[in-house]
């Protein structure tokens, strides 16, 4: 791409996560300091993803990534991919704000970075989609990923159930979700939701995927070590759903009408992977699944309870920025890469959040649609000189 295209796509992406921010908001949480930490890895991330991106291209194709990614409990998703424009454009906007807001400020090698990472993303994105659009925004809030066999193999799997027991299941499916939102440091990174598939006029198939639980073998994180153990280290739902509407946002994150969906689950089937291959699993595996859910949530609360304001920062932005290694573990480098946050990040940015939770450039992503359209697009456009 050339800087005009570079500075066409920033200027697309800049209004996607104006709208995902405006939406979603700061966050916070009783043990993290979630926004903190959250502003710490988007430098962290502007410091490190060229590096990790260029080693990845070194072993394959971000259109073969792409296109091998279309798959239940897939590392690459709607959120992972976003993880790219989100985390390093940011960052990217944090530090030339905190140089007067002058693009001309970024030297001419990070330049050449952010346009080979852009590149990158959009042939990844374009790739993975069906219908080659880099964003779920971009699809109209659906976010449709299987390919058709995969989809008709799936709903043939989907096993009739009673309103008493899709309750049941949606309840352990929920106490999973806690235990991965508490492992990631209060974040969503271990869930995806995609759909909504069609099955006849007034009947859908959505997902809601989980990966990365702790069964015992390798832990996720240096924390995700639990005296719990989960059956599986990945879990996959795959709900009918009858007269519901889904939407869904580049999170990821899934909305439906009405909103509280579980009188409309009509059927259930469940899945795990198991290296490339995805199988069927019973439902009485979730009584182990919910034992699991339940210690591990008390044993990690526990554990992070005891952590001071740097513990919590550092673990939180190491987490996110973890998130590429959804992209390393593809080709199998993720061991040679050095996942600590970098020694700029550690010497500027961890003290100045250990005092504050406000970054300077986060106000730009909250700006109206006058603002953008008399100052630019928030994520600053690449200087052409």
């Amino acid at each position: 791409m050339n800087i005009k295209e570079v500075n066409d796509l920033i200027s697309h992406i800049s209004e996607i996560i104006d709208y995902q921010v405006k939406k979603r908001g700061l966050l916070e949480s009783q043990l993290f300091p979630v926004t903190a930490y959250v502003c710490v890895s988007f430098y962290n991330s502007y410091d490190m993803l060229y590096d990790i991106l260029k080693k990845v291209s070194e072993k394959t194709t971000p259109e073969r990534m792409g296109k091998e990614s279309r798959k239940i409990l897939s590392e690459l998703h709607a959120l992972s991919l976003f993880y790219i424009p989100l985390y390093y454009m940011v960052g990217r906007m944090g530090e030339i704000q905190r140089d007067n807001g002058d693009p001309k400020s970024e030297t001419r090698e990070k330049r050449e970075q952010t346009m080979f990472i852009l590149d990158f993303w959009k042939c990844l994105a374009s790739s993975y989609f069906l219908d080659e659009k880099p964003t779920v925004y971009d699809s109209n809030k659906i976010n449709i990923v299987l390919n058709q066999p995969d989809i008709e193999w799936s709903i043939n799997q989907i096993i009739d159930v009673t309103s008493k027991k899709a309750v049941e299941i949606k309840k352990i499916m929920a106490n999973l979700e806690v235990v991965s939102f508490l492992d990631e440091c209060e974040a969503r990174a271990k869930i995806c939701d995609h759909g909504p598939y069609r099955i006849s006029e007034n009947e859908i198939m959505i997902f809601r995927e989980i990966m990365h639980l702790y069964d015992g073998k390798k832990p996720h994180f240096p924390w995700s070590a639990t005296e719990a153990k989960a059956p599986f280290s990945n879990i996959a739902f795959a709900f009918r759903l009858k007269d519901v509407d889904a939407k869904f946002d580049d999170f990821a994150t899934m909305t439906t009408t009405p909103l509280n969906y579980s009188e409309n689950i009509t059927g259930v089937a469940l899945f795990t992977r198991d290296g490339t291959k995805v199988k069927p699993i019973e439902f009485d595996v979730l009584d182990a699944f919910s034992d699991y859910a339940v210690k591990a949530n008390k044993e990690l609360f526990l554990k992070f309870s005891k952590w001071d304001r740097k513990q919590c920062l550092i673990a939180g932005a190491f987490a996110y920025c973890y998130g590429y290694a959804r992209y390393t573990n593809f080709v199998g480098i993720t061991d040679q890469i050095n996942w600590e946050l970098t020694e700029r990040t550690m010497n500027k940015y961890v003290p100045i959040f250990m005092e504050s939770d406000f970054d300077p450039g986060i106000p730009r992503l909250f700006r109206s649609k006058r603002q953008v359209a008399k100052e630019g697009p928030s994520l600053y456009l690449l200087a052409e000189d």
